[in-house]
């Protein structure tokens, strides 16, 4: 038998999982470590039994009957018999929300299904050891404290009250220099988060008058041609009415294109943009960027792409990139003279 092998049988797991077959082949891969297993198929025996008897360490899935693996492992940190049990998770769940909240829980570790042999045990392996070494750093703190305390009696002791009450005061003096610089830097922080939701109100506010005033043109646009055909379509060709149909087909994307944008804005303000990058050829992006732009543009202007050199691929999310020089066409278009 090696080292971990010997050590692992002082160690036990247990595997929380309402799936059968989940469980039990969690519990094969650690008894043939040579850990304990003990194997619970709900969340409330897994608590009563905690509670009951605490164990080294727990493997814990989140979707569970009764009871998820969330609230079983909040249940677990709020009692004191077991809140320094190491639990580390194992679900599907691999949305980086569902790991957050894993943590935020009490959980140690977070391992995603299907999951591989080696990482479980080393997993396992590593979260038994912190809970070690920190069970016996405590130990050992709780050993120096004593013997601190056992240093100060003793000196106290042999000290007159004079020198007893300089110390008190002098730890009292650091003790306030330290409760004033805390409060400094919570000045500069409050100063701080002033500052950034004032940019982050004059943003919005911006915006919205940015975007009340760019709607008024496309609404006036939609606005005179359906009267227009709602007056006079009687006397219009097909050709006209069809021209009016473009200015409300266009008026309608142009409005489109402002909510994109201002979604686009919101995303980014909140860090919830969604970034995927992929290896882009720069150059098949652009032209196939620029084909529907150069299509839907009138006889007054005119757009055209060159690369005056090859491109290496470049790293980067299409749908983002795409937006930005959307916006960087349209707004040089706009504002371009006739």
């Amino acid at each position: 038998m090696n080292n971990h092998q010997a050590e692992a049988t002082q160690a036990e797991i247990m595997v929380v999982d309402d799936t059968p077959t989940n469980l039990q082949l969690l519990s094969s891969i650690l008894i043939e470590q040579g850990y304990q297993v003990r194997s619970m198929i709900d969340g409330l025996l897994a608590l009563e039994s905690a509670l009951c008897d605490p164990p080294d360490l727990i493997l814990l899935d989140i979707i569970m009957p009764k009871i998820d693996g969330y609230d079983v492992c909040k249940q677990l940190k709020s009692n004191q018999k077991t809140e320094g049990i190491p639990v580390i998770f194992i679900s599907a769940l691999d949305e980086t929300w569902d790991k957050v909240k894993a943590f935020a829980v009490g959980g140690a570790d977070y391992i995603t299904k299907p999951f591989q042999v080696e990482e479980v045990l080393a997993r396992v392996e590593n979260q038994l050891t912190l809970h070690k070494l920190r069970t016996q750093l405590i130990e050992q703190n709780q050993l120096l404290q004593q013997e601190i305390r056992d240093r100060i009696s003793a000196q106290a002791a042999l000290e007159s009250l004079n020198q007893e009450l300089e110390t008190r005061i002098q730890a009292r003096t650091v003790e306030l220099r330290d409760y004033l610089e805390q409060l400094r830097n919570l000045e500069s922080q409050l100063r701080e988060a002033l500052d950034r939701e004032k940019e982050v109100s004059d943003l919005k506010s911006r915006i919205i008058f940015t975007i009340s005033h760019e709607y008024r043109t496309p609404l006036m646009t939609i606005l005179s041609s359906v009267e227009l055909l709602e007056k006079y379509r009687h006397r219009l060709n097909d050709s006209q009415q069809v021209k009016h149909f473009w200015r409300i087909q266009a008026a309608v994307k142009h409005m489109t294109t402002l909510v994109n944008d201002l979604l686009f804005i919101n995303q980014a303000e909140f860090d919830r943009l969604d970034f995927k990058p992929v290896v882009l050829n720069l150059v098949t992006f652009c032209q196939e960027l620029f084909a529907p732009i150069q299509s839907s543009l009138g006889a007054k202007h005119s757009l055209v792409f060159s690369s005056v050199r090859d491109w290496e691929p470049i790293s980067g999310d299409p749908k983002i990139l795409r937006q930005i020089m959307t916006n960087i066409i349209s707004n040089a278009i706009k504002y371009s003279p006739d």
